[in-house]
């Protein structure tokens, strides 16, 4: 049994902590190019965030029943048996914690590209593997360390992306968007997919907090309110950003552009705040990458824990930190960082993440059916309104955004997406063979 170390403030923190990351800088630029009005990019941010509301509290529903560490990976297995944990829990660990950490570490490195000067791929090997090896070993410290560690960086960089809203709306001398006459009808129902799918990728992990509620004290309380509040506070402050850049720069300014603060800020005479943009862009990715690691190697550990992964990635430190399970998330975090460009990891870590969390929305309905048919109550349980409706919606949506960007991808020539069925494949038929394995000992 793991100590109740984390309070309702760290769930919080971490839920931002990973959504906020490489995406805030990255996103209003590409979905420029898809979106060319000011009013419609803002609607999409807004149907994101509800989209990430509801997937918080089917999540919430299922984290009350089962408060234990590794979350999704539990719920598998206790609806589905071992063969569903396994092939969760060791997709989860190589692409959404590996592939997931590397585009944040790689969006890191695009960013120091920047002010080094280096070249984007040597940028994204070099610096993204450093920021991988000060994090781990951050966290690798405990828990308490880490969680007071990406706390301080969680803060630090909310302040941070609301800052840069404001001071692009104070720079502009507006507090209403910059309109440029491109028309609206420019804009097709599959440009604003486009776009809403690179929304969905700043929003992903801002329920992955749910990983720590064994740790948490007095979780089923607590978290369904920790992670409703993570979704709303995220939410406010996207459009508030967003706003902010919009007030400074027409969405053909922001079009492509690396970093949209940066190119924001240089449509109101702000350029020479430009490094101190990107020094906060590196500090956000940071962030992101200790959120992520501290909460998803709890899928692995709790894989170990249970018998399905070698027992060294169980093993705690007297700090409650799961060293080797940091060690390995880190390792593949790197493997994809210098094998991969930042685009290329993005579009694996979408289509394998998007399966894989569909399959765990979709458990809340295997649940809901047996306490129908048992006949029984749930007691201390937060019940997501509308229950299997909203299960099967968000489930929808991640199925949908696993198939757009595989369509996308093939349409582009990329094979990446085939890449990802073959190793979830490969996964699924390592069972039998680990099942024997683990019988000889």
């Amino acid at each position: 049994m793991l100590k109740r170390l984390v309070g309702t403030w760290t769930i919080v923190f971490v839920g931002l902590g990973v959504a906020i990351g490489s995406g805030i800088f990255t996103t209003p630029g590409d979905m420029a190019g898809w979106i060319p009005s000011p009013g419609w990019m803002l609607v999409a941010w807004i149907i994101g965030g509800l989209i990430t509301y509801l997937q918080a509290l089917v999540t919430a529903e299922l984290a009350t029943r089962f408060p234990q560490a590794g979350a999704e990976y539990q719920w598998l297995r206790e609806a589905y048996g071992d063969f569903a944990a396994f092939f969760f829990g060791w997709s989860f660990t190589i692409f959404v914690t590996g592939a997931g950490t590397g585009v944040i570490a790689a969006g890191l490195g695009r960013i120091a590209s920047q002010l080094s000067g280096w070249s984007v791929s040597a940028a994204e090997s070099v610096f993204g593997c450093a920021a991988l090896a000060l994090v781990t070993a951050a966290n690798v410290i405990g828990l308490r360390a880490g969680a007071v560690f990406q706390n301080l960086l969680t803060i630090l960089k909310v302040a941070t992306v609301i800052g840069i809203g404001i001071v692009a709306c104070v720079g502009a001398g507006r507090w209403t968007p910059a309109v440029e006459n491109a028309p609206v009808e420019s804009m097709t129902p599959y440009g604003f997919l486009l776009g809403l799918v690179s929304v969905m990728w700043s929003y992903a992990g801002a329920t992955d907090s749910a990983k720590l509620a064994e740790e948490m004290r007095d979780a089923q309380k607590r978290l369904p309110r920790a992670l409703a509040s993570t979704t709303i506070c995220l939410t406010a402050v996207y459009l508030l950003y967003q706003y902010g850049l919009l007030c400074a720069a027409t969405p053909q300014t922001l079009r492509g552009s690396g970093s949209a603060a940066a190119a924001a800020l240089g449509q109101v005479g702000l350029s020479g705040i430009r490094e101190f943009v990107l020094v906060a862009g590196i500090v956000v990715c940071l962030g992101s990458i200790s959120s992520t690691i501290l909460s998803n190697v709890r899928v692995t550990f709790a894989l170990a824990r249970d018998g399905l992964a070698p027992a060294a990635l169980a093993r705690m430190n007297a700090g409650q930190s799961p060293v080797w399970s940091q060690v390995l998330a880190a390792g593949l975090a790197a493997v994809f960082v210098c094998q991969r460009s930042f685009t290329e990891i993005l579009g694996i870590y979408f289509v394998a993440s998007t399966i894989l969390y569909g399959m765990a929305y979709v458990s809340l309905i295997v649940f809901r059916r047996r306490d129908r048919h048992a006949g029984a109550r749930r007691d201390g349980i937060f019940l997501v309104p509308g229950g299997v409706w909203t299960a099967l919606f968000v489930t929808s949506v991640q199925l949908l955004i696993a198939v757009f960007v595989a369509t996308e991808e093939v349409r582009r020539g990329g094979f990446d997406w085939l890449y990802t069925l073959g190793v979830l494949a490969a996964v699924a038929g390592a069972y039998p063979l680990w099942r024997k394995i683990a019988n000889c000992k």
